[in-house]
């Protein structure tokens, strides 16, 4: 991809970040909304491919895939973007697996997407990033469904949940991967860290915000802090009815 236009007007950028810092900086690109063709779109950050400082900002080059979008991108695929942030707040940057909202904007339809202003995170997208150190590691690392537990395994709470999703590996060990990570363990708090997590937590291919329809009609879970009591956000069936929405989803009958 041709990225010619974009570095020339990264360098205006530059320079005006120097002088004004980086809400002058998204101004200054998307000054020309005459010229170039801009666009706010909500994605998820599936790859990031590298960063370089200008000043005391940081560029970020990541590949967003568009789940709500326009023409000009296009929703389902995954585009080449990039935005800055102050080189203090990198910390606190879009991660792997965040559900963005951002406005972007091409010089041409051959040139790249670049930020006109600071990315917002509005969630936990759809992502599959196998974690490390777990307690238990059931079904094939080809599935499509990742469902990662991170709990203190040996609280009677959690246990009724670890089992079910045993089971449902067993069923379905093609589709279903199921990592157990036991918070009692530093391997355990090791991932909660990872995740960006401070609490027990079930992630079904990264999230764990979900709407279940039952018979009494649709109703939102969330799988964090403990289940089964009748002040909890979910049960531990309700986590065997998500992954098998999502079986019904990624693969779908003939």
């Amino acid at each position: 991809m041709k990225w010619s236009v974009v570095i020339g007007a990264v360098a205006v950028v530059c320079a005006v970040l120097h002088l004004g810092g980086v809400n002058t900086a998204s101004q200054a690109a998307a000054s020309s909304e005459t010229m170039y063709r801009v666009e706010e779109v909500i994605g998820t950050l599936v790859a990031g491919r590298g960063m370089y400082e200008a000043a005391e900002n940081t560029w970020y080059l990541v590949d967003l895939r568009v789940e709500e979008g326009k023409e000009g991108l296009r929703t389902g695929l995954t585009y080449p973007i990039k935005y800055v942030l102050p080189t203090l707040e990198g910390r606190r940057a879009p991660a792997l697996g965040d559900r963005i909202r951002i406005k972007l904007w091409q010089a041409a339809p051959t040139e790249g997407w670049v930020a006109s202003e600071r990315p917002t995170v509005v969630g936990r997208g759809e992502f599959i990033r196998p974690g490390e150190g777990s307690a238990e590691d059931l079904g094939q690392p080809t599935a499509r469904i990742l469902v990662k537990m991170l709990a203190p395994l040996a609280t009677d709470c959690h246990r009724k949940t670890a089992e079910l999703l045993r089971q449902v590996a067993a069923r379905y060990p093609d589709k279903v991967r199921v990592q157990l990570f036991d918070m009692a363990k530093d391997s355990g708090r090791g991932e909660i860290r990872r995740e960006r997590l401070n609490c027990a937590s079930v992630l079904v291919n990264n999230r764990f915000q979900f709407t279940i329809s039952t018979p009494a009609g649709d109703r939102k879970v969330l799988f964090q802090h403990r289940p089964n009591d009748p002040n909890s956000a979910y049960n531990s069936e309700d986590v065997v009815t998500v992954v098998e929405q999502e079986l019904r989803r990624l693969y779908p009958e003939k």
